[in-house]
C-alpha cells in the first residue's frame, strides 16, 4: 500500500512539472520545421549545382511548400517518398518575404551557380533575389530562415 502512494505521488509530481510545458512542443515543432526549410533550401541550391538545371521553393500556402525543377515538374523527395512536398504540422505556418512580395505560389530559384532568384512564376527567373526571408510560426515561436542575395547562403540568424 506504501509503494502504491508513492508511485502515485511520484506520477503526480510528474504531471505536474510536464504538463504545464506540453503547449510549448508546437513551439519546438516549429523552430524544427525551419531548420528543416533551411536544409531543403540549401539542398535545393546544391542540386541545382550539381545537376546544372535550375531548381526553384515555392510557397503554394501558409502550411505547404514544394520542390520543383527548371520545367516546373515536382522533384523527387531524397527520402523516397514520393514527391518532394512538405506540409506543416498542425499549429505550424509559414509566412514569406521575397523582395517585397508575400504572394501565394511564388518562391525562390537557384541557377546552376547557387545563386538566388525571386521565383514570380515564370521560368527561368531572372529577377534577383535581392531579400528573401521565410518565417515559420507556431507556438508562440517564430524562427526566421533568410536566403542572401547573391550568394544565397541560407541560415537562421
Amino acid at each position: 500500500m506504501i509503494e502504491a502512494v508513492i508511485v502515485i505521488t511520484l506520477i503526480a509530481l510528474v504531471a505536474i512539472v510536464v504538463v504545464p510545458r506540453l503547449p510549448n512542443l508546437v513551439g519546438v515543432k516549429a523552430s524544427a520545421t525551419a531548420r528543416k526549410l533551411q536544409s531543403d533550401l540549401a539542398y535545393v541550391q546544391s542540386l541545382s549545382m550539381t545537376t546544372n538545371t535550375r531548381h526553384r521553393v515555392v510557397f503554394l500556402s501558409t502550411t505547404t511548400y514544394e520542390v520543383r525543377d527548371a520545367a516546373g515538374t515536382l522533384v523527387s523527395n531524397p527520402d523516397g517518398e514520393g514527391g518532394f512536398v512538405v506540409a506543416m504540422g498542425p499549429g505550424i505556418t509559414l509566412s514569406w518575404n521575397l523582395n517585397g512580395i508575400a504572394v501565394a505560389n511564388r518562391g525562390v530559384e537557384f541557377d546552376t551557380l547557387g545563386r538566388p532568384y525571386f521565383y514570380s512564376g515564370s521560368t527561368p527567373s531572372a529577377t534577383n533575389l535581392a531579400a528573401g526571408t521565410v518565417t515559420v510560426s507556431g507556438g508562440g515561436t517564430a524562427q526566421t530562415v533568410t536566403v542572401q542575395a547573391q550568394t544565397g547562403m541560407v541560415s537562421i540568424p
